[in-house]
């Protein structure tokens, strides 16, 4: 359930980015993000508050305290979100999107080094330095190439922040899942600095334009479709799922977007097609259970494994307190 989520996050935003590719310039994407954001707060806010009126006193049963969590959460997201918006006045932004993407699994494994998280197998180092070469590929691909310069190494250096960002925000995700909260309640809390800041930058860029409440309807419904509802299935899936392999998969949506716009847009490179087929084969290879995995399982009934995992688990929580 946790890895079909998140697939399903992949696919849609994929599709949905796909889909918008070209239709807004730079400050008609970040108006589509921060209404996407602000959709998701309002609706998962008030989705929670029913859920709590509703539910009887054995479920409304408040789970372990989750406050810093959730606050650095917020933190963490907005940072990732400026990180990327703000590479992309040196680098293109399917470059950015790209190397984002790519970090991901080997941010999670390095993370994991110091104490947050699990650590990652062998098999996953190795899928880790291998989707980063891919994706860095794909993702130099898709740029058409990019210009040299200190202007680029900043872009760099910010996108690499915003990809070790994004895979923070998976490993709180995993300590938020142990402890109990529900994915509506993280997902109603997670984004309010997001919204703010992404509306402060918009207002720096000199507005949404003229006729943002003409748009806005549609931007409420191409939101939903693209952020909203991708971002609340992959919180569902990441919270309940190995950090490594969430990130592993997200190393494929800058991938499936170009193979989205060229359904909906046309436009088609032999080699950048190749480089996407490698990198989702090495993605579904990480993903799927190894001999590690499998050897260990037998033995999950036992009285040491239990025993162990709750050590392990106790550890990581204490590293967020």
């Amino acid at each position: 359930m946790p890895i079909v989520c998140i697939i399903g996050a992949v696919v849609l935003q994929a599709a949905s980015y796909g889909y918008i590719s070209g239709r807004f310039d730079s400050s008609g994407s970040l108006y589509l993000a921060c209404v996407g954001f602000a959709s998701a707060a309002v609706i998962f806010n008030l989705v929670h508050a029913v859920r709590r009126r509703t539910a009887s006193a054995a479920d409304a049963a408040p789970p372990r305290p989750a406050g810093r969590l959730l606050l650095l959460m917020n933190i963490v997201t907005a940072v990732t979100f400026l990180g990327f918006y703000a590479s992309l006045a040196w680098i293109p932004s399917a470059l950015a999107s790209g190397v984002e993407a790519a970090v991901g699994p080997l941010a999670v494994a390095l993370l994991a080094l110091t104490g947050h998280g699990r650590r990652a197998s062998p098999r996953g180092w190795l899928a880790a330095v291998l989707l980063i070469a891919l994706g860095a590929a794909v993702a130099v691909s898709l740029s058409g190439g990019a210009s040299s310069g200190q202007g680029m190494l900043l872009g760099l250096a910010l996108v690499v922040v915003a990809g070790f960002g994004a895979s923070a925000l998976a490993v709180i995700s995993g300590e938020l899942g142990r402890r109990g909260v529900d994915p509506v309640r993280t997902t109603a809390h997670r984004f309010h600095l997001t919204y703010l800041a992404g509306a402060a930058l918009l207002m720096v860029q000199g507005g949404p334009g003229e006729q943002w409440a003409q748009q806005l309807p549609a931007m409420l419904l191409t939101g939903l479709a693209a952020v909203t509802a991708p971002l609340f299935l992959l919180q569902v899936g990441i919270q309940r799922a190995d950090s490594m392999i969430a990130m592993v998969l997200l190393t494929t949506v800058p991938g499936l977007t170009y193979l989205a716009e060229t359904v909906f847009h046309g436009g088609f490179d032999e080699l950048t097609f190749a480089l996407i087929v490698g990198l989702i084969a090495v993605a579904v290879w990480a993903a799927l259970p190894g001999r590690e995995r499998s050897r260990r399982l037998p033995h999950s009934s036992g009285n040491r494994t239990p025993s162990a995992r709750t050590t392990v688990e106790s550890t990581e929580a204490a590293r967020f307190r």
